[in-house]
């Protein structure tokens, strides 16, 4: 029998009209999705369901309120659009967890459930006696991942505040470095403040971090049969795309301003407008500079910005940009 090809092997296994009929890897995983009014948690259930595992939507009678959350007040079915994103591949349910019932109800499913998210302030599920305290005796197995702004420990816990994105993005530092920086004079001053990204980006980054983390928690559970609570900061998980935390440790201390859609690692990298519109320019390092230069036909630039140092300057950015755009 004539041995098969790679090509072969890999158009065989790899054929996406093919995926659905292969196992998935978290299959036998059983999630309990309690987060509220919070996208975090419902991309990470969403990342979980995607990889197989079977989530089951716990909402208050009267519905989650991200369900009124929306773009452009696009509804389907009164439901918006940004909530049936996430809602997909989930089974959903209610339960009223502040009444006796309710709660019964719940302890069962979560003496069955592997994976539980919640969103509430810290404590509140505590004080309701179905936090990972009390889950934990009747279910030692239980991964409890808990999702705040402040977090469940840190020294704003007991804050009583919801977790929100532009809280998140705004703790993270990522609202600070994002806009006009305040030192150009040639935009107006209510355009050069701190920037929220458009997306909820604090959720989303918080969220992708909690699966990961309840997906080693999952691991780790394979080899010592235990269950543990992880605290989630989308602050603290979003600060940690933020290199800038670093430069801040090891430039005394110094904070770094709006970049704009500028780099303040490598400096020619970013947009720039061209006669037909907008074009994205790369001379980076200071070989890729001089053959930039040469390309446009402007060597006067490399001789007033000859090395990268020169070129990084913040005060140089926009004198160095409008130049090149001539």
């Amino acid at each position: 029998m004539e041995e098969k090809s790679w090509h072969d092997w890999a158009k065989e296994n790899c054929d996406p009209f093919k995926a659905s009929e292969k196992p998935e890897a978290l299959s036998d995983v059983v999630v309990l999705d309690v987060s509220y009014g919070s996208f975090a948690g419902l991309y990470a259930s969403s990342l979980l369901a995607e990889y197989g595992a079977k989530v089951i939507r716990i909402e208050p009678p009267e519905g989650d309120v991200a369900r009124k959350m929306t773009p452009y007040g696009i509804k389907i079915n009164n439901t918006g659009l940004a909530y049936i994103v996430e809602g997909r591949n989930k089974y959903h349910i209610t339960l009223d967890l502040t009444k006796e019932e309710g709660r019964e109800i719940f302890i069962e499913m979560a003496k069955k459930a592997d994976v539980l998210i919640e969103t509430y302030k810290p404590g509140y599920m505590d004080s309701l006696g179905i936090g990972y305290r009390q889950l934990r005796k009747i279910n030692p197995r239980l991964i409890y991942c808990a999702i705040s702004s402040y977090g469940h420990f840190g020294p704003k816990a007991k804050s009583n505040k919801n977790d929100y994105d532009v809280v998140d993005q705004a703790m993270s530092g990522m609202a600070w470095t994002t806009g006009i920086p305040e030192e150009y004079e040639e935009f107006p001053e209510h355009a050069r403040v701190p920037t929220k990204l458009g997306p909820w980006i604090g959720w989303y980054v918080g969220g992708g971090f909690a699966a990961f983390g309840i997906m080693v928690a999952l691991w780790y559970r394979l080899m010592s049969g235990k269950g543990q609570f992880i605290d989630v900061c989308p602050a603290e998980a979003q600060a940690k795309t933020n290199n800038y935390y670093v430069q801040y440790y090891h430039t005394k201390k110094k904070v770094v301003g709006r970049v704009a859609n500028f780099d303040p690692a490598v400096f020619v990298y970013t947009i720039v407008r061209a006669k037909d519109g907008m074009a994205f320019m790369a001379g980076f390092s200071d070989i890729n500079f001089y053959a930039l230069t040469s390309i446009i036909d402007r060597p006067d630039l490399r001789e007033k910005y000859p090395t990268i140092h020169h070129r990084l300057n913040p005060e140089t950015w926009p004198k160095c940009l409008a130049e090149i755009e001539k």
